[in-house]
């Protein structure tokens, strides 16, 4: 039988058909492993560059185009390629600053409802039923047994007769069923109390971490950008002076440093969120810090950070190096009208703050305690600081929730998507429209100023200029056409009217989009705005687009971060008593529904109750503090308004009673009965009434 496995003719082999179609598969394979890059094990070091390489090629892309757009729109810069068109038709490059004025209103808007002065947009109130931990209940429970027993012993007492224990027992079993609604009462007052305390301790905390300088500064990325961020509570190494009573009876200065909870506003051209993400708490997030030398010599001893890295950072930064690790856009700089070279002339170091979920064997491997790193198959949530090719230091996320500290808005959210829109993307379609209407109105104009003039050259006499002044005096020739006119004079047409009512009609269409211009000082309203009732429905209607912008701020930055500096601020109180149950309140919509009215229905409800019924119902103190909220309403100073003189001269509350005007006595037709006294019983001539003292 002949061999028919292979033939060899001269330098030519032949392949039987199945070899054929092995080898075509062997080099498909080979090519397929050829094209499949080598898996690399990263570090926790090239885990982290390759995090920042991927968002910051996808923000670049797909995000800082268009923030930088909104920054130009504000601005009144033009696009480049409008730019070019618009002189290449030779017409003004006039820019409407229509969207610079909606952001300041905007901005102004969320100001005077968030950062009033004396006025926090949150609160922290007690739950409808509030819980309080077992031995506070049983003692208030004691309490009130110990008091309803005492109340009962001195009415017998009173009554001079002897304690019978079957009337004590018949008195309590009368007040059993007033027991549990007294004792609600007494839960929620102790429950207020110590919420009202509470919540002091947080506003101290928020004002030293500057969290409302915080707030009012991220407005205007949230209005102008396309998200506004607020970093915190983070702690902070900074030096505060404490004052203290020397030895000479002198006080003493000294500057101390202490950790403080602080917030700070980043800017969103500084956050690098995951590709693809939704939200703060979906992906990895990356904050692009700068540093100071002495900042970054300041972390060295700190728990988490690597002596050797900061060194070789301060190193590499001696040799003129980490100062142009971060390529910043030119065009940013320039809207910003910021020189070119400035972050090199600041002499900062950038640095990745990275936030995310981080496998357990990089963290030991990079040095993370084993205590710390249980299972190194996990994921744990981190935070790391990378400085160059240096990681000098990662901590777990020492959040509770192991959640960022961030929090975001925007000012037209988008569903599933991290970044929204800000107000210039909203209207940057009549903000175009209204500068094309403005430049077509200044060129009309120009065009329509003067006549058009038609010279026929041929008929002008020899070295007669073509130039138009009053009173003229053409000098022509009869060479050509003797009949036809050698000057002659066009109007064009003056459409200014017809081209302002589209001007009008876009602008209009910004002012459903955006805020209103009667919202900010516009006077011509017209319709049902040219009456004060018309305006303020007018107005209130308005009011509904940044109701819902305020809403996401209380929801998503308010409660948020007051919630986070809530449980920090509980680890830190001593004497503080029991924590009761509570729930974080956003004042921000409400203040914007209330503010204006609520003033006004405060005098009027002080007028109305001013009558001696209603001041007898409601005591000296009920009428206080009626006039302190009405006079907080019209920021007068309450302290001198109602010095507390009776309290320190010692007379007691209800004292002052006698002085209050005694009701009138009314006849059966409602009239004031005047000539004759209104008591029935004298205690000069009626002895022994009300234990009146007989007259002498």
């Amino acid at each position: 039988m002949a061999d028919t496995t292979n033939h060899s003719v001269g330098l030519v082999r032949v392949l039987t058909p199945e070899q054929t179609t092995a080898q075509k598969l062997q080099a498909e394979k080979n090519l397929l492993e050829a094209a499949k890059p080598e898996e690399v094990k990263l570090n926790l070091v090239g885990y982290i560059e390759k995090c920042w390489e991927e968002a910051k090629n996808d923000k670049r892309q797909n995000v800082e185009p268009k923030m930088l757009k909104n920054m130009r729109q504000i601005a009144g810069i033009y696009e480049p390629d409008m730019l070019a068109a618009i002189r290449e038709a030779d017409a003004p490059e006039y820019f409407m600053m229509l969207t610079d004025a909606k952001c300041r209103a905007a901005k102004a808007w969320l100001k005077e409802v968030l950062c009033q002065p004396g006025h926090k947009p949150w609160s922290i109130d007690p739950t409808p039923s509030p819980q309080l931990p077992l031995d506070v209940m049983n003692a208030i429970r004691q309490q009130f047994v110990s008091q309803m027993f005492s109340a009962i012993a001195t009415s017998i007492a009173q009554a001079q007769g002897q304690i019978d224990p079957m009337q004590v027992f018949a008195g309590v079993q009368e007040m059993i069923p007033k027991f549990e609604e007294e004792l609600d009462k007494l839960v929620k007052q102790e429950s207020k109390r110590r919420t009202e305390k509470l919540r002091d301790k947080i506003d101290d905390d928020l004002t030293e971490g500057a969290w409302y300088e915080a707030i009012e500064e991220f407005i205007s990325d949230v209005v102008d950008l396309k998200g506004g961020f607020i970093k915190g509570p983070v702690p902070r190494k900074e030096p505060t002076i404490e004052v203290k009573l020397g030895e000479n009876g002198k006080y003493k200065i000294s500057v101390v440093n202490k950790f403080v909870d602080k917030y700070e506003r980043r800017s969103p051209f500084n956050i690098y969120p995951q590709p693809g993400s939704k939200n703060i708490q979906d992906g990895y997030l990356i904050d692009l810090i700068s540093m100071k030398p002495k900042d970054l010599a300041a972390m060295k001893g700190v728990p988490g950070f690597k002596t050797e890295e900061i060194d070789a950072c301060l190193e590499e930064y001696r040799k003129g190096g980490l100062r142009e690790w971060v390529t910043f856009d030119s065009d940013k700089l320039a809207v910003e009208q910021k020189p070119a070279d400035s972050t090199r002339l600041a002499g900062n170091i950038d640095c990745l703050e990275f936030w995310g979920s981080v496998n357990g064997e990089m963290l030991l491997e990079w040095g993370m305690e084993p205590r710390e790193i249980p299972d190194a198959l996990m994921e744990y949530e981190i935070c790391a600081w990378k400085i160059g090719t240096h990681l000098i230091g990662a901590l777990l996320n020492p959040d509770p929730m192991k959640k960022k500290p961030f929090s975001k808005v925007s000012y037209k959210e988008k569903s599933d998507c991290f970044w929204g829109d800000g107000l210039p993307e909203v209207i940057v379609d009549p903000q175009r429209a209204c500068n094309a209407c403005a430049r077509s109105i200044i060129h009309n104009v120009g065009v329509a100023s003067g006549p058009q003039v038609e010279v026929n050259k041929d008929r002008l006499a020899p070295g007669e200029s073509t130039k138009v002044w009053p009173w003229r005096t053409w000098l022509t020739t009869n060479d050509q056409m003797e009949t036809g006119k050698a000057i002659n004079f066009y109007a064009p047409t003056m459409v200014v009217e017809k081209l302002i009512f589209v001007y009008n009609f876009f602008s209009k269409i910004a002012d459903d989009h955006s805020v209103p211009g009667y919202a900010h000082g516009d006077s011509s309203v017209g319709g049902a705005g040219n009456t004060a009732s018309g305006l303020s429905m007018l107005m209130s209607q308005a009011a509904k687009g940044i109701k819902n912008l305020i809403k996401d701020i209380d929801t998503k930055v308010i409660t948020t971060t007051v919630k986070a500096q809530f449980y920090k601020t509980i680890q830190k109180i001593e004497n503080m008593g029991i924590i009761p149950d509570f729930k974080i309140v956003a004042k921000g919509a409400t203040a914007l529904l209330e503010k204006e009215q609520q003033a006004i229905r405060r005098i009027e409800f002080l007028q109305m109750t001013n009558n001696p019924v209603d001041i007898q119902l409601m005591g000296p103190d009920g009428r206080k503090y009626l006039i302190q909220t009405a006079g907080q309403s019209m920021d007068l100073e309450v302290d001198r308004l109602l010095p507390d003189t009776a309290m320190s001269a010692g007379v007691s509350p209800g004292q002052n009673m006698a002085s209050q005007p005694s009701p009138e006595t009314l006849d059966q037709a409602g009239n004031p009965v005047v000539g004759q006294g209104a008591r029935q019983f004298n205690s000069a001539s009626n002895p022994g009434v009300n234990n009146a003292t007989p007259a002498q």
